[in-house]
């Protein structure tokens, strides 16, 4: 219900702000809001293949294991075995959040600058 209500808000926004400019004008506001969409996109396609990378890794390392523990001839080296592993896992995870908080941190300054650059075009077109 309430979603309704925002897109009708939305709808009439953008209906209003068609007619007080022309087309071009009015895509020309509306262009940061795309660029913005595809930035956000792109980012998330490049977070998806990073976790499918890693995830393939995963699987790589989990069989690795698999085979190194069947070849284990005591239980201190089983667990030295599975020591590996687990550091092994832990960097790749730390190594992934790395890289995502990165990529999060460069979507928000991007974002803020188009936000702040669309407001000031926009404060442009409306004092002509």
């Amino acid at each position: 219900m309430m979603f309704d209500q925002l897109l009708k808000q939305n709808e009439e926004m953008l209906k209003s702000m068609q007619s007080m400019m022309n087309l071009d004008a009015f895509e020309k506001a509306m262009k940061p809001m795309t660029d913005l969409l595809e930035l956000q996109r792109s980012m998330l396609e490049s977070l998806a293949e990073e976790q499918t990378q890693l995830s393939t890794e995963m699987m790589a390392d989990a069989l690795e294991e698999a085979r190194a523990v069947c070849q284990c001839e005591s239980m201190p080296e089983l667990m030295e075995v599975h020591k590996k592993f687990l550091q092994k896992y832990q960097e790749k995870m730390a190594e992934l959040a790395k890289k995502q908080a990165s990529s999060w941190t460069q979507v928000s300054e991007e974002t803020l600058n188009l936000v702040k650059k669309n407001t000031e075009e926009m404060a442009k077109s409306f004092k002509k």
